[in-house]
């Protein structure tokens, strides 16, 4: 029994093409980049909140940690939805054009957030280390 099932198997993935086993590759290689996201995210939240009221007693332009806390936010949940997606067309050869417009919707969404999480927290960073060291 075990011996049919190797059999099965092993003529099931040949049967792919070189393309199509491209193309799942790349979905993994993406599936992974978001969940790096997730975690990059995650540690920057966890950063803000411990190190916020420690390195800042008095932070101006409170507003743009608030901004960056959401927009982390935003790429977590994002990321989960767009690895949720993923894992449908890794599963799937052929992917309908509306579910690629969907996937490709939320990746704009999640990187952008990301970069602007990022842009917003070094803002943040770079105005107040300039407060407090100028005389």
């Amino acid at each position: 029994m075990s011996n049919e099932i190797k059999k099965i198997s092993i003529s099931q993935s040949t049967n792919y093409s070189i393309s199509q086993k491209a193309n799942e590759e790349s979905w993994k290689l993406r599936y992974d980049t978001y969940k790096h996201l997730t975690t990059l995210s995650t540690g920057s939240i966890l950063l803000l909140v411990t190190f916020l009221e420690k390195l800042f007693a008095r932070p101006i332009w409170k507003g743009l940690v608030i901004a960056s806390f959401c927009l982390f936010l935003v790429t977590i949940l994002a990321s989960f939805v767009v690895m949720n997606v993923m894992v449908g067309f890794i599963r799937e050869i052929n992917i309908e054009k509306r579910d690629e417009k969907l996937g490709f919707i939320l990746i704009i969404i999640t990187l952008t957030s990301f970069l602007f999480g990022i842009v917003t927290l070094v803002i943040f960073a770079v105005r107040n280390l300039y407060t407090y060291n100028t005389p």
